[in-house]
């Protein structure tokens, strides 16, 4: 077994209270690892106390993961897990590390920020629910239908349905032994891509408001006002972040939307997806960062969100 990995049975061995964070405006691999760890230390340690924190996806709850927890009593004495994020401000729920007696932290992006007792970072791997479902199919313990349902769409969400980069041999492996349990994969499916009639309006207004370079980046911008005439979350508009992956004179895809609920003056927020180039290095210039092909940015005006444009297209 892993050293990395034994430290971290050992941790939850240890505490009877567990929580478990993961980044803000969870995606299918924070909520999916988030919650398939929760479901295997209640499978495997029924007496202990497990929370899953942050607030619930828009989208996703309770369609696909169960509603976040809320706490009404102070904890102490516990274990804080935090799950898919590279650095503290992103986490959701960060006032939780501070009391915490041990902090784990378990992520598959580039590392930028180390903190927690005990850090694995795997920036090669699919997703941190290939992490975890790694890591816990080493433990040698029960993992029911429910933790593997949940790990599994983290993988496939953020490998893209593997075809991204970083899946490998290790990814097809690591499902094999989780699909030995029997979950609905196919549900999992329904419930992330299949979608309304009603999403063919705003799919149609992206298709008749997107820019194309000479080079080969498509990017298109959706304002607040536009989520408030389509009557739409910010989130639903994400699930559109691959409209142009297929399209064999696109090479870079961008996605823009404004969001005014944040807090500080970065409202205009990007996600950068790309066939074949090396993003992520733009993305990490405009406040941002991920993965070779999937990245996130954010920028403060339509004049910085000009920029990165160039700058992608620069790449090309």
């Amino acid at each position: 077994m892993n050293k990395i990995y034994k430290k971290v049975l050992d941790a939850i061995i240890k505490y009877d209270t567990i929580i478990i964070l993961r980044h803000e405006a969870p995606d299918f691999d924070a909520s999916g690892s988030q919650f398939g760890l929760l479901y295997w230390i209640k499978d495997n340690f029924p007496k202990k106390k497990v929370y899953a924190l942050g607030e619930p996806h828009k989208i996703f709850s309770p369609k696909l993961y169960p509603v976040t927890d809320t706490l009404k009593q102070e904890l102490d004495n516990y274990l804080c897990i935090v799950v898919d994020v590279a650095n503290q401000p992103r986490i959701d729920g960060k006032e939780y590390l501070e009391k915490a007696n041990c902090v784990i932290k378990i992520d598959h992006h580039p590392l930028c920020d180390i903190f927690g007792d005990i850090s694995f970072v795997n920036e090669h791997a699919s997703a941190a629910a290939e992490i975890i479902a790694d890591m816990l199919i080493s433990f040698k313990k029960t993992i029911s239908k429910e933790c593997a349902y949940y790990l599994y769409s983290g993988i496939v969400g953020d490998s893209g349905r593997f075809q991204y980069s970083d899946t490998n041999e290790k990814t097809f492996k690591i499902c094999a032994k989780l699909f030995k349990t029997g979950f609905d994969f196919q549900d999992i499916y329904n419930k992330m891509y299949v979608k309304s009639i009603s999403d063919l309006k705003i799919i149609k207004y992206i298709y008749e408001i997107t820019k194309f370079t000479d080079k080969g980046v498509a990017y298109y911008i959706i304002s607040d006002q536009t989520l408030k005439d389509f009557n739409i979350w910010r989130e639903q508009v994400k699930a559109f972040v691959n409209l142009y992956s297929g399209y064999e004179e696109i090479k870079i895809w961008v996605q823009v939307t404004e969001d005014i609920e944040v807090e500080d003056e970065y409202k205009w927020r990007v996600s950068i997806r790309s066939r074949g180039i090396k993003i992520n290095d733009v993305a990490t210039n405009f406040n941002g960062g991920g993965h070779d092909n999937a990245a996130g940015a954010k920028c403060k005006n339509l004049a910085e969100i000009e920029q990165l444009i160039v700058s992608l297209d620069n790449l090309l």
